[in-house]
């Protein structure tokens, strides 16, 4: 229908007319009764499954959406008739988790704790030796805050199974919801360890982990075994190096999150954010010679690629080989779409930064106003046209207007009200360039040794040795 409600309705008749003319038609039938779900039509789904319930009796499917259904009315006649749909199939399958699952259910609706309980119970004695029904059985104690119960039949399924991950992994939670960290330390290992657990609960169980300490260094190598043991399970999941990448964020080692990284590309070298992702880590860790590494491979993969280009040339400046760097630029300026104005100004104000760097000043400020005729708003090239001209002690009445420009913009930006401030001095004006520094400082969560030797000055120049 395509959000169209017209549509829909006709979509929805045909259906319904061809359901009440040929209800026998299995799967035209079963679909109609899961839009019904869907739509929260419950009393129409309903309908559906009992007439085809009583034309498929032999599909379990079937029986199980009926008997659901029937729970769901709410009626206490319908959950009655849903224990007996259940009983049916049980009668005809033999005791398993699915069916008394449903039952267990369907009796917490009409909060009937004694029928749950013996419910449970015959499902243990249908296979008392079953780690994962003893296992459901502590869940259900736990939910009646049960938890001495709960405890015994986790410790079951962990005897019964020593190879249960399941097992370890549900007692390791409970543990964590009784707050027993001790307790709940030494399940964590126990659970990572059993390759029976999936993939997904051993990284829910390593994720909440991390997040509760990560913080402290005392933990990490504790840590570290555990990604160690995941790894050696599942050498080449994505998702573990993922994770094992975000962590080393969180700790701020960069180099070894790139690592993690690199890993995953190793398998998806197509992923071109992954690619600058990775640079960026070991740009963060200042290894720039690994990051322009990674940048010239990565080009193998997107020899056109803008941002790559202009990540390879960031790194080449902090290299001091300004020449390579402009080799990458002129690439992306080549490839860049002239009518995506933002990310060509952002190519051409970084060609100003980078003949600054090399003291080529003339060309670089010819690239600044290049940049801010393509976009006057690209505030980053206000910005550092404004604090290049302060610099030379140039032009300084056209950097102020442009520095003006960017603290309007954004009147909190640290780096913006250093520029300021720091055209506000070379102009003289140390009162003012006192107030904008100290907004710098304010608001700068790290200040640079730059932004410290700008406000000595200034306060210099305001006669506060």
């Amino acid at each position: 229908s395509n959000k169209d409600s017209v549509l829909f309705h006709q979509g929805y008749n045909m259906m319904e007319k061809h359901f009440s003319t040929s209800p026998e038609d299995f799967y035209g039938s079963y679909l109609f009764g899961n839009v019904n779900e869907k739509l929260g039509m419950r009393k129409k789904a309903l309908q559906v499954w009992a007439v085809l319930d009583s034309l498929f009796m032999d599909k379990t499917e079937i029986g199980m959406k009926y008997a659901e259904s029937l729970a769901q009315s709410g009626d206490s006649a319908n959950i009655k008739r849903a224990i007996d749909v259940y009983n049916r199939i049980e009668k005809a399958e033999g005791k398993n988790m699915t069916i008394s699952t449903g039952k267990i259910r369907t009796h917490f609706i009409v909060r009937d704790t004694a029928a749950i309980i013996t419910e449970l119970h015959e499902l243990l004695q249908s296979s008392p030796t079953s780690a994962e029904y003893n296992v459901f059985a502590g869940d259900i104690y736990s939910l009646f805050s049960q938890r001495d119960s709960a405890l015994y039949y986790y410790n079951r399924a962990c005897d019964l199974d020593s190879t249960s991950g399941l097992a370890y992994y549900t007692r390791a939670n409970f543990y964590k919801e009784q707050g027993d960290s001790v307790a709940y330390d030494k399940e964590v290992f126990q659970a990572l360890k059993q390759e029976s657990l999936d993939l997904e609960a051993k990284l829910s169980l390593l994720t909440n982990y991390i997040r509760g300490l990560y913080e402290d260094p005392k933990q990490q190598p504790r840590i570290q075994d555990l990604f160690a043991v995941l790894l050696e399970q599942h050498p080449h999941e994505k998702d573990i190096h993922d994770l094992y990448c975000s962590y080393l964020v969180a700790i701020k080692d960069y180099i070894g999150a790139a690592e993690q990284a690199g890993y995953v590309l190793d398998s998806d070298p197509s992923n071109e954010d992954r690619w600058r992702a990775t640079m960026s880590l070991y740009a963060q860790g200042n290894d720039f010679a690994k990051a322009v590494e990674v940048g010239e491979e990565a080009l193998n993969y997107h020899p056109k690629s803008v941002l790559i280009n202009l990540f390879i040339a960031t790194n080449y400046n902090q290299l001091a080989q300004y020449d390579k760097s402009l080799a990458h630029l002129n690439v992306a300026l080549e490839a860049t779409d002239k009518a995506d104005v933002e990310l060509y100004s952002q190519v051409l104000c970084s060609i100003g930064d980078t003949y600054y760097m090399a003291e080529q000043t003339d060309s670089a400020f010819t690239y600044y106003d290049k940049s801010l005729d393509v976009d006057p708003g690209n505030l980053l090239a206000l910005n550092n046209c404004a604090y290049y001209l302060a610099c030379e002690g140039r032009d300084l009445d056209r950097a102020e207007r442009m520095s003006a420009i960017t603290i309007q913009e954004e009147p909190q930006n640290d780096t913006s009200l250093d520029t300021y401030a720091w055209v506000l001095f070379k102009k003289k004006d140390y009162e003012r360039a006192q107030h904008y520094i100290e907004e710098a400082l304010k608001y700068s969560e790290s200040p640079s040794a730059e932004l410290y030797h700008h406000a000595g000055d200034i306060y210099f120049m305001m006669g506060d040795p």
